[in-house]
């Protein structure tokens, strides 16, 4: 059987408490994990022409990024693995600039300080591997 109750009709929302707290620390907070700020602080040095993505057999690959956080300021330590033939201080000063500014920009926290580490230079990328000199040279005596 069917309900022939008489539907009431919804009353509509209080709309004055969502105006009277225009102020947004008034309205409530919101707190972004560590783990988030990471992995945007990795994306964005990945951004970086020369910055190249490293497995790892244990644990994370490279790039990867420790976010410690004082309230609402930031310290960011990347390690990073680059391409053969980039200059290491301009590689390193243009990942410092991407990951602060990307950093900042999407959290709205400040950043203090950003530590590159580059870790690896690797002669090719992932896409197109050489040979190591051993097996070149152990082909060439076949």
């Amino acid at each position: 059987m069917a309900d022939t109750a008489a539907l009431t009709r919804p009353q509509p929302l209080n709309t004055a408490i969502a105006t009277t707290a225009t102020d947004p620390d008034e309205r409530g907070s919101l707190e972004i994990s560590p783990r988030a700020i990471e992995r945007i602080a990795e994306t964005a040095a990945l951004q970086a022409p020369a910055v190249i993505r490293q497995d790892a057999t244990f644990g994370r690959g490279l790039p990867k990024v420790k976010a410690q956080q004082a309230g609402r300021r930031l310290r960011l330590d990347v390690e990073v693995a680059i391409a053969w033939g980039h200059p290491l201080a301009d590689t390193a000063a243009e990942i410092r600039n991407r990951v602060a500014t990307t950093v900042a920009d999407l959290t709205g926290l400040g950043v203090d300080l950003v530590n590159v580490d580059i870790s690896a230079v690797t002669l090719s990328t992932p896409d197109r591997p050489t040979d190591t000199p051993r097996r070149a040279n152990e082909q060439q005596r076949r």
